[in-house]
């Protein structure tokens, strides 16, 4: 064959092959249209590849997308010839590839380029990874978005066939352009999609209705509703004016032109009259291709405008009340107020705006603002209410006192956003207020704190001596030769010499200490946070100094003086009551000693030998209530007219091991001081109640006399546990007869009252103890709910003189007036019987009778009488 034959055969083959490989692709181009109609369909995906791996003979085709941040590309679909070489199993470095690694494929795809390689022609990264699987060829097209990468699309052959012609290159170029842009108009119709579905999500779940005008008022588009308006169905492609409701469609009619020729957005309020709905209606120009619309925005701000109008009344409501409402920032500034505020601060309603935006503080009274400040800080820091009183400053320098209650509120992240509070003048209450305090703690003349303010300040002193490990120092005071003033010159005159001494006294005590008045010409100096003894020896002196200052009365200069006696906590006594009672102790010794004296208890020896010989004995006490140590003796109520004994008073009594038989004088208010009163009123109870019912099995119907303490009669269930043991030992109320004695009725009267008519209602008798020493009123005895009054021993013992007579017939005759059975306490020989029974007193007690005793000899006084006494 010539030359020219063989050229011309083979320009003819070239162009066959040429026009083979272009219908091809014409071809696969048709089917990939086709599939990326739906790119965003994973099976469709596949398919592609498939044509595009057919159609250039490829082993394998895949497609690659990058990640978010572009230094990654993943393998999203892939297509394997199953007749090919290559791996199955796809390794997964392969799946997802890091640009770093591969340098060559990174830089050649980042500017457009193709890389079309054999596996020898690669740098040896890309050899390595093509190897996993079996690859000889390799060809990657980019895919680009305005010239950035987005992805590549990847062929692969497993035999080293000769590289592509580039019409091959040119014609797969075209088709990975086409699949680029398919994917990236499916990526945007997703985002668009979603974004729609947000939209409806988010307008529909404020149940807002928005919706699209064209320029001539037909809805174009409706992306949720609203109850009130007609459904989103009836609304697409309908004119506004028929559409919408008069109210809403003659506003969006009136509006429209102007806001699509001025292109700024609107807003208005229209109101249906239908349902009384109100909406906020908001119109954006939108473009649509040439032409401009109007998306409108329309929320139902019914719910919001009542609660404006309800807030309104609210706030013209408390503008009618006397207190102030107000808003404060964190740091305190005012932030709002109501119209009370100028009426509180004395200033122009029209001048509120000067105070806005100032602190609070800058209104407290200066020695108020530590403890404002302080409020406001705690508040800021905890969100907890909380309350102060100070004083408010006023525009014409005066103040007043304010009582304000505060709340925090909180924003969302937890933290107090601000604070409100409701202020309210408080100046009358507050100084009626002080002046009952003053009534209630503090001495009438003198002004010094009284005995129950003392009692605070002395239990604080030593609380906090307890916890600093310091000491307390306490003077009792008395003024010597006071009788005497009062006698010569007069009550007021010793009154005047009392308020004179008193501000001595207290200007030359230390700063914290507390001057107090206790009784008559008596005061009590209260030290705390004592350094040692030493400085209380220069406050005696100090004390001494002032007193004897000379003084005028009527005219005359006299020099009075002072006896002192101090003792010390925790030196010379345990608890406030101990520390008193040791001063005054030391005072009287003082007094004893020559007057105008200062002694202190550490000095007096048998003092101190006396409190230690207490506290052993307060020890023993304690081991004989709970060991059951204690006995009951009893002594009779005996008839005045029969001598019969109608009952027995249980009387405790302790034999001591070693200081023998204790007098009860001493050992009851002992346990009354260290709290065991309760548990030996109990032990004597249950010991005389069996005693009670050993003698109702053998006969006898005497009544049994029980003494209730203090703090027995404030117990909330005593009443109740009383019953319950009298039931243990078959007993009833009728069986007992209870002794309180007047100074415990009158203690916290109106609360004892009730306690003792719940047990007169149980089936108790009562009995007035001690009567004659508690300073009780007709009235208050007539409201008792007792049946007898037991007259104290101190009555019978003044028998013997003509005002003690008066006094007793005085008594009887109240009694029998109250209709009250009356016990005479103390009865020690026939003469005081004898008068007694001339008064018409039925019922006696005492020693001439019988001293108390075991329950042996009781029973035979019980059984026998003692009409031979009489």
């Amino acid at each position: 064959m010539q030359p020219e034959n063989f050229s011309s055969i083979s320009a003819n083959y070239a162009a066959h092959e040429a026009l083979g490989v272009y219908h091809t692709y014409f071809n696969a181009f048709d089917n990939v249209v086709s599939l990326l109609a739906n790119a965003d369909d994973p099976d469709a995906l596949i398919e592609m590849l498939r044509t595009l791996g057919e159609a250039s003979h490829s082993s394998m085709t895949g497609l690659y997308l990058n990640e978010a941040d572009g230094k990654v590309a993943r393998m999203v679909a892939a297509w394997r010839d199953q007749e090919c070489h290559l791996a199955i199993n796809t390794p997964q470095p392969f799946v997802s590839l890091a640009y770093d690694q591969y340098p060559l494929l990174a830089d050649t795809l980042t500017v457009g380029m193709i890389l079309n390689k054999s596996l020898l022609e690669l740098p040896l990264a890309e050899q390595m990874l093509l190897a996993q699987v079996g690859v000889r060829q390799l060809l990657c097209i980019p895919l680009l978005d305005n010239g950035h990468l987005f992805g590549f699309l990847i062929f692969l052959n497993d035999d080293e066939r000769q590289q592509r012609e580039s019409t091959e290159l040119r014609l797969l170029s075209m088709l990975a352009n086409h699949v680029a842009q398919a994917l990236l108009k499916a990526k945007v119709e997703a985002e668009s999609l979603a974004n729609q579905q947000r939209l409806r999500a988010l307008v529909g779940g404020t149940q807002d209705m928005v919706f699209e005008l064209e320029p001539n008022g037909v809805i174009c588009q409706v992306w949720s509703g609203h109850p009130s308006l007609p459904p989103v169905e009836t609304l697409l492609g309908r004119p506004l004016t028929v559409a919408l409701p008069f109210e809403l469609a003659s506003e969006l009619v009136h509006r429209l032109p102007k806001l699509l020729a001025g292109h700024a957005s609107m807003q208005f309020h229209c109101t249906l009259a239908q349902g009384n709905i109100c909406f906020l209606v908001r119109l954006q120009p939108v473009s649509a291709g040439t032409k401009q619309h109007a998306v409108v925005l329309m929320q139902d701000v019914t719910v919001l405008m009542q609660d404006a109008a309800r807030k309104k009344t609210m706030l013209d409501t408390l503008n009618l009340l006397e207190e102030a409402i107000i808003d404060l920032s964190p740091a305190g500034h005012l932030t709002e107020t109501t119209a009370v505020w100028p009426r509180l601060r004395g200033i122009d309603p029209r001048h509120l705006s000067q105070d806005i935006g100032r602190s609070l503080l800058s209104w407290v009274y200066p020695e108020d603002t530590s403890l404002v400040g302080s409020v406001l800080a705690q508040m800021v820091k905890s969100a907890e209410p909380a309350s102060v009183r100070f004083r408010l400053m006023r525009d014409d320098g005066e103040f007043i006192w304010v009582e304000a209650r505060l709340i925090a509120h909180q924003g969302p992240d937890g933290k107090v956003a601000g604070l409100r509070g409701v202020l309210r003048d408080v100046t009358v209450a507050h100084l009626n207020e002080q002046h009952i305090t003053q009534l209630a703690l503090y001495d009438g003349l003198t002004s010094l704190p009284n005995r129950l303010l003392l009692d605070d300040e002395l239990h604080r002193a030593i609380d906090e001596a307890r916890v600093e490990n310091c000491k307390v120092g306490l003077g009792f005071i008395d003024l010597d030769h006071f009788k005497q003033i009062n006698d010569a010159f007069g009550h007021k005159t010793g009154d005047e010499l009392l308020i004179s001494l008193s501000r001595r006294l207290k200007a030359v005590l230390p700063e914290d200490a507390v001057l107090a008045r206790w009784g008559g010409d008596e005061f009590i100096a209260l030290i705390p946070h004592l350094k040692d003894s030493n400085q209380l020896k220069q406050i005696a002196e100090l004390l001494r100094s002032a007193a004897r200052e000379t003084i005028s009365i009527n005219g005359m200069e006299t020099q009075p003086t002072i006896s002192v006696g101090f003792a010390i906590y925790p030196d010379n006594a345990e608890s406030g009551e101990e520390l008193l009672s040791a001063a005054d102790h030391t005072m009287y010794h003082a007094k004893h000693a020559g007057r105008n004296n200062a002694c202190f208890y550490s000095d007096i020896v048998h003092l101190k030998a006396l409190g230690r010989e207490h506290v052993a004995i307060q020890s023993r006490l304690s081991s004989a209530i709970k060991h059951g140590g204690l006995q009951v003796f009893y002594q009779p109520i005996v008839n005045s007219r029969t001598g019969e004994v109608i009952a027995v008073e249980a009387l405790a009594r302790w034999l001591d091991d070693k200081s023998g038989w204790i007098s009860p004088e001493l050992f009851i208010p002992m346990a009354e001081k260290v709290g065991l009163i309760q548990e030996l009123s109990e032990q004597i109870m249950l010991i005389a109640f069996a005693k009670l019912r050993d003698w109702r099995d053998v006969g006898l119907a005497q009544k049994m006399m029980i003494n209730i303490s203090r703090s027995q009669l404030f117990l909330p269930n005593f009443v109740t546990q009383l019953v319950e043991r009298l039931s243990q030992f078959r007993l009833r109320p009728s069986d007992v007869i209870l002794e309180i004695t007047e100074s415990v009725a009158l203690t916290d009267y109106s609360r004892q009252m009730r306690h003792l008519r719940q047990l007169r209602l149980a089936g108790f008798e009562l009995a007035i103890d001690d009567f004659g020493t508690g300073y009780s009123s007709l009235s208050q005895l007539h409201e008792m709910p007792a049946q007898m009054l037991k007259v104290d021993v101190s009555f019978a013992q003044r028998l013997h003189t003509e005002e003690g007579r008066r006094v007793m017939q005085a008594i009887a005759q109240m009694a029998q007036g109250l209709q009250l059975d009356l016990v005479i306490e103390g009865v020690e020989n026939l003469e005081t019987a004898r008068f007694l029974q001339g008064l018409g007193v039925n019922y006696m007690q005492g020693f001439y009778f019988s001293e108390p005793v075991p329950a042996g000899v009781a029973e035979l006084w019980m059984r026998l009488g003692l009409l031979a006494k009489m």
